[in-house]
């Protein structure tokens, strides 16, 4: 199916409803792209015509000669900031093209010697204003009981429920560190998006995969941003001491339980996650009694007590009296080891240089991986003391890099598809509108949330009929973003379920709160209009209904009265006599106060100016702007008969070969509405998914 078959007559209207335009596509689009997508699987996606982005001769493959002066271009030089970076503009692309190879990979390598960019520390929420984090349930419950006190509060109170208090905090705490924790991924895709020093993001993401670490467990927005700082820090130097960094990180001393491996109680799911995922690979070389001995050696790596925002509080420490001093065999090799010598015979197993390297290799080059280049490049980081920069100047500088197998080879991760468009876009902020965590957690990547400690499948798991779908979706939002005063924010948002609490539970008198947009709060609401929010009423509606006094003469509806009255006979909505807490209410009431506390993400568009981009670059005619697009944003070239369908597409859109420049607002408004939906349509394709 061509996409020219696809076009819609009412889309040549230049006020055509934006929405439903772009849904009406979009669905169709999709469709045929799916179908595109499925057939080229089987082969590389317009492998003969990806030559003119910069693929070198199939005699390249496998080989590690650098590339010289006389085979540096522009396309190669757009490859590689795609794959060390997250691409760029026109004019970075043409600043690596003026270099040398060798220069133009030690510009990004070597970063440490450009200015960092003066990141903006993370701007932190007041969410404890008691100063105490989160902790268990179990914990407070008892101090609440036996103290009146938990989480820094009077825990305990006259009436129903007496021991509530503690309760909402304890789910106030976890709803606001999840929350700080959707602002330090947008917080971080800016660093990405604004950093002079794009491969040092690009690294500290491949090692946030490679070490994955959640949220989900740690429960610390900070210690998750330090831990993110950690492998920063050690990017690109010696892997030994990266590994030791981060086996000393508080987040991951929390995540695989380290903190509780003590002499005589060793836990040994550290000691079997650094060499199954994080060194030599499951299977190659060690035993369950090799992981059992390194469990031994890292006894005593723990953390302080966690429970204050006191600085002292959760950091970590080795402690002598809880380390197993007794002999241990680790790898073939005996001696009354500690953490610090387990890591270093880990590290100089042969299995660790194969099985970083292949990690490496199949993250910034290709999935394929010849036995004879694997072996080249193991023993390249063995003979280079295992520093990681050495092994990435090779790899960037070879013609294995450039050939054409490589060239258009993978496929975009949620963040690189995101962070890339923007940074090809030129934007300076990362938008609020689309919100990027729900973005990129649509489409299978949240920072800071990987899905196991195996990390994100990657390639392929990241393309199918719905991501495709969002794909497309997040062009749509971000081309032709909606008011920002009609939306839910996803940071602002209760999850569904949670909602119906308050009609869950009527005799506990549960507030409904819904996020206001114009005052930036959660505001209390009738239950009345509570209930028509429940059934689907936007929230700037119910609050117009507030202000115009149409609230007042409502009567509930009949779903929600039915559905109290079920919930009223059920086992969860009965109040139990003398009940001291309910877990529901905190819920409820914990993301309430959350939303309070958590500064919210501010929902601002991304500043666009498409007609702009055709004055700048002199674009006269629909080829030269269709021509501009693929070459900025596609690093393949586009199929043909796709090509030709775009730009017949772009001729209805804009009403003739020729590009007018505007001569008033309204004409403007139209071109620039035209070029959007062309753009729209090409960053929708199979195409641009590669990088």
């Amino acid at each position: 199916m061509r996409l020219a078959d696809l076009a819609d007559p009412t889309a040549t209207e230049p006020h055509a409803r934006r929405g439903e335009m772009g849904a009406r596509h979009l669905v169709a689009l999709v469709a045929a792209l799916v179908v595109a997508l499925l057939l080229a699987s089987s082969a590389p996606i317009a492998s003969s015509a990806a030559r003119d982005f910069g693929a070198g001769p199939d005699a390249w493959s496998g080989d590690l000669t650098p590339i010289t002066s006389a085979e540096w271009t522009r396309a190669r030089a757009a490859h590689l900031l795609e794959r060390a970076g997250f691409g760029g503009t026109p004019e970075e692309v043409e600043r690596l093209a003026a270099m040398t190879p060798a220069e133009a990979v030690a510009f990004l390598v070597d970063y440490d010697s450009l200015p960092d960019g003066d990141p903006t520390p993370f701007d932190e929420s007041p969410i404890y204003p008691n100063g105490y984090k989160f902790r268990s349930i179990q914990e407070l419950a008892r101090e609440a009981m036996t103290t009146g006190k938990a989480l820094g509060i009077d825990a305990r109170r006259e009436g129903k429920l007496p021991l509530q208090p503690g309760i909402d905090e304890f789910y106030t705490l976890l709803w606001s560190d999840f929350g700080e924790i959707a602002r330090a991924g947008q917080w971080w895709a800016e660093r990405m998006l604004t950093t002079p020093r794009p491969f040092e993001e690009r690294m500290t993401l491949f090692w946030h995969d490679h070490f994955a670490t959640s949220q989900e467990k740690v429960h610390r927005h900070r210690k998750m941003i330090r831990h993110v700082d950690t492998l920063r820090q050690h990017a690109l130097g010696d892997f030994e001491d990266l590994l030791v960094a981060v086996s000393q990180d508080p987040a991951m001393l929390i995540w695989l339980d380290n903190k509780d491996n003590v002499k005589g109680h060793p836990n040994e799911n550290y000691a079997r996650e650094i060499m199954e995922l994080f060194t030599m690979g499951e299977g190659n070389g060690y035993t369950e009694a090799d992981i059992r001995e390194v469990a031994r050696a890292f006894t005593g790596w723990t953390i302080t007590e966690d429970h204050t925002t006191d600085p002292g509080d959760g950091v970590f420490v080795d402690r002598a009296e809880l380390h197993d001093d007794g002999e241990k065999t680790i790898l073939g090799q005996t001696g009354d080891f500690d953490g610090y010598e387990a890591i270093a015979i880990i590290v100089r197993h042969p299995a660790t240089a194969r099985f970083i390297t292949e990690k490496i290799y199949r993250y910034y080059v290709r999935e394929e991986l010849d036995r004879a280049l694997h072996d080249r490049l193991a023993a390249a980081l063995t003979e280079g003391g295992f520093e990681i920069a050495p092994l990435m100047k090779t790899i960037f500088l070879s013609r294995d890099f450039y050939s054409e197998p490589t060239v258009g080879s993978m496929i975009k991760s949620p963040v690189h598809l995101v962070v890339s468009t923007y940074r090809k876009l030129g934007l300076d902020e990362i938008p609020g509108l689309p919100d990027f965590g729900e973005t990129t957690g649509s489409l299978g990547q949240s920072l800071f949330l990987p899905p196991n400690v195996a990390g994100w499948p990657g390639h392929y798991s990241w393309i199918n009929p719905a991501t495709l779908l969002s794909r497309g979706n997040f062009v749509e939002a971000l081309l032709f973003p909606p008011d920002p005063m009609l939306i839910e924010p996803p940071d602002k948002d209760i999850h569904p379920g949670y909602r119906k609490i308050p009609v869950m539970f009527p005799d506990y008198d549960i507030v409904g709160h819904v996020w206001d947009q114009r005052t930036m709060r959660m505001e209390p609401v009738p239950l009345v209009l509570y209930d028509k929010y429940l059934a689907g009423l936007p929230p700037h509606e119910v609050f117009a209904m507030i202000e115009d006094g149409r609230a007042a003469t409502m009567e509930m509806g009949e779903s929600t009265m039915m559905n109290g009255a079920a919930m009223g006979t059920s086992k969860m909505a009965q109040v139990a006599h003398g009940e001291q807490y309910n877990l529901a209410v905190g819920v409820y009431n914990g993301h309430v106060e959350a939303n309070r506390r958590v500064k919210p993400i501010p929902r601002v568009p991304a500043a666009i100016d498409l007609v702009a981009v055709a004055e700048r670059y002199e674009i006269d005619t629909v080829a030269e702007l269709v021509d501009h697009f693929i070459e900025r944003f596609l690093r393949v070239e586009i199929h043909a008969d796709r090509r030709a369908a775009i730009e017949q597409f772009a001729r209805q859109q804009l009403g003739a070969d020729q590009i007018a420049r505007p001569v008033d607002d309204a004409t403007r408004a139209s071109l620039e509405e035209g070029l959007r939906r062309v753009l729209h349509l090409i960053l929708s394709t199979p195409e641009y998914q590669l990088a």
